[in-house]
């Protein structure tokens, strides 16, 4: 079963190819249902109602979103580690951390891509200062050679970390910053559901099954619906940014300052699906259907690979580089001395080919990402081009000077 929003651009794309004076990307031509309630996320005073009931409805749209990571944002605990979609292959938590049972957990923060934290039995978030032991899981990511294990998480923390709400309000649906979730002392505040399922997005739905047809389901296609949870900080116009790497859930911050700012999110992305578990179906518009006259270069039909990694290279590979961390980064083993490659792809998209490294993308006291006049920002080459030419695999090395001098001249006539 296709979603909407997925018809609504493969729709679009048809009317650019049937010549009817539209050039280039799409936005604008992906409309929302014509019943849909545009304007009160409330859906007029309804309550949550649960993905549950949405299911019985939806089953296509359910059965992908349960492959996304946001449906695993959260997982409550009964004794026993989360659970996460079979198919979700990179997924899983095999145990709390060191010395401790799963009875002890309450919540599991993660676990399905990057990283997972754990909330005690109080609800607290679990740190290294308080709990004396590593409490952050690493999932393996082969991009920058992470494998899995526990590492530091606030070894500085020396008192109990509550679970604020100002966190749990992008990690659950239906949010409130009144009462303690499940009577739990750490946590401030509650939630009708934890993870980001369907009512986080769409609003409370007990208006909606009994009448499907009139405004009772809330829906925003606007990038800043998205940016009200993928931003870090009150300025959308500042990136910021920590040891010499983007930090994470900023795309819509980066977004405003790449070459593509006026293009909504779900240009795109297929908002229900994973771009990691199923890509076809999640990406509904590629670069190049945007920019057809853009080539591949020197990279076209090739592979990178080192040990067990193997990247088909595409316009992403350099476009969209491991700019950003949120678990981990490359040792100079995986990137080499000059090479840096964090664990998720940066929506900056713009690269900057001047002969300097990552130091001259970042304010002098690391804390931002610098933006030109126009308030543009780029990514340096050591993101784009040393990531693989760094001798570390099947790619010759570079130096951030030759790799300018290529990089500057990459999408020219062969």
């Amino acid at each position: 079963m296709k979603v909407y929003s997925l018809w609504l651009s493969r729709l679009g794309l048809a009317l650019v190819a049937l010549g009817l004076g539209l050039t280039g990307c799409v936005d604008g031509l992906i409309p929302v249902p014509p019943e849909a309630n545009m304007s009160d996320p409330t859906n007029g005073g309804a309550t949550y109602i649960g993905s549950a009931a949405c299911r019985a409805c939806h089953p296509g749209v359910d059965a992908v979103h349960r492959l996304h990571g946001h449906s695993h944002m959260l997982s409550k605990l009964a004794g026993t580690g989360p659970v996460f979609p079979s198919a979700a292959r990179q997924a899983g938590v095999p145990d709390p951390p060191d010395g401790g049972e799963w009875s002890d957990i309450t919540y599991v923060l993660g676990g399905f891509h990057w990283k997972a934290y754990f909330l005690d039995s109080d609800g607290y978030l679990m740190t290294d200062g308080v709990d004396g032991v590593n409490t952050q899981w690493n999932l393996e990511f082969l991009p920058n050679g992470t494998v899995p294990g526990f590492v530091s998480y606030e070894s500085d923390q020396t008192s109990p970390k509550p679970y604020a709400y100002d966190c749990f309000a992008c990690h659950t649906t239906g949010p409130s910053r009144s009462g303690q979730q499940d009577s739990l002392g750490g946590i401030q505040g509650t939630w009708a559901e934890p993870g980001v399922q369907c009512e986080a997005c769409h609003g409370p739905g007990s208006r909606h099954p009994s009448n499907p047809t009139d405004g009772t389901i809330y829906v925003d296609s606007d990038a800043a619906f998205c940016g009200s949870c993928h931003a870090r900080g009150n300025d959308v116009d500042v990136i910021p940014a920590s040891g010499g790497f983007i930090r994470n859930y900023e795309q819509y911050q980066e977004l405003l300052a790449s070459p593509h700012a006026r293009l909504r999110c779900v240009t795109c992305h297929e908002a229900h699906t994973s771009s990691l578990y199923d890509t076809e179906n999640a990406i509904i518009n590629t670069c190049q259907d945007c920019h057809p006259d853009r080539n591949m270069a020197l990279h076209e039909g090739k592979v990178f690979a080192r040990g067990d990694y193997a990247e088909f290279l595409s316009c992403v590979s350099c476009h969209m580089p491991y700019a950003t961390k949120s678990a981990s980064a490359a040792p100079p083993e995986v990137a080499g001395p000059l090479g840096r490659i964090g664990d998720v792809k940066t929506h900056i998209w713009w690269i900057n080919t001047d002969e300097v490294d990552f130091s001259a993308m970042f304010t002098a006291d690391g804390t931002r990402v610098k933006k030109d006049s126009a308030g543009r920002a780029a990514v340096t080459v050591d993101f784009v081009c040393l990531r693989c030419h760094n001798d570390t695999g099947n790619a010759f090395a570079l130096t951030v000077r030759s790799a300018s001098s290529i990089a500057l001249e990459m999408h020219s006539d062969r």
